[in-house]
């Protein structure tokens, strides 16, 4: 397939320079402190309530460790993306190899879906490591399947919209350190837009609806809701039609 051409290429020039090595330690780096310190926390917590006479309640390691520990890959994984989409077209426009590329027998929608696969693949190793920590603590504490894999799942589509958002961007820039910041300044806006909605009165069901965390929420309480895997494929294909859009016409223009 012409696609994995593409997804080839990028995968190497992520692993041939320092980019991919460096994200995947920061992301790691902090999600492993913030592992430590829930579980930490949760086991002083349990120890506590273990010598009390009287238990109002049994401590859910799905609440204190699980929930909490995807959200915070979540919030994560919205600063170091940008620094994987960054390149993605904006390297390309900048040393002048778009145009070399639009001339290889490949449509735009080989050239579009192999450097997000790429992008994505990155980001499903840079994330699974941290996600593996709790089926590794799992011999301790009994967490729930379910709600470890639909957490994970929701991670991968919220990723997934993150990516899109930052390949768009790419696009549309020559400057790497442009792309990144305006990536994330936009992820960030959709991100907390639906805290609009506690001032406004008038369009707060609309900003509640495109907030890509009030759709994340769920997840990690392990309730799988088709409003909230609609919602964030149809943002992924809609930032996706806009770049394949700015492809072709700056392919026609060139």
């Amino acid at each position: 397939m012409k696609v994995l051409s593409v997804f080839k290429k990028e995968i190497k020039s992520y692993f041939v320079s320092p980019v991919a090595y460096v994200v995947i330690l920061i992301f790691n780096l902090i999600c492993g402190f913030i592992f430590y310190a829930l579980s930490a926390y949760y086991s002083i917590i349990s120890m506590r309530y273990s010598y009390s006479p009287y238990p109002y309640f049994t401590l859910s390691p799905n609440e204190m460790v699980a929930r909490p520990m995807f959200h915070n890959m979540a919030i994560t994984s919205l600063f170091v993306l940008p620094l994987l989409t960054m390149k993605l077209f904006s390297e390309e426009r900048r040393l002048g190899t778009i145009e070399l590329l639009f001339t290889y027998p490949l449509k735009d929608s080989d050239i579009y879906w192999g450097k997000f696969l790429a992008c994505f693949s990155i980001f499903i190793i840079m994330t699974f490591i941290p996600f593996s920590y709790m089926f590794i603590l799992e011999k301790w504490v009994n967490f729930d399947k379910g709600v470890l894999l639909n957490g994970y799942f929701g991670l991968l589509l919220l990723g997934g919209s993150f990516i899109s958002i930052g390949i768009l961007i790419s696009s549309l820039t020559e400057s790497q350190i442009i792309s990144a910041i305006i990536t994330f300044g936009t992820s960030l806006l959709f991100w907390i837009i639906g805290w609009i909605s506690e001032i406004s009165t008038k369009y707060s069901k609309f900003f509640d609806f495109i907030s890509l965390y009030n759709h994340y929420e769920n997840f990690p309480k392990g309730i799988l809701d088709t409003r909230d895997l609609i919602f964030y494929l149809s943002v992924l294909f809609f930032f996706s039609f806009l770049t394949l859009r700015i492809l072709i016409s700056k392919k026609y223009r060139g």
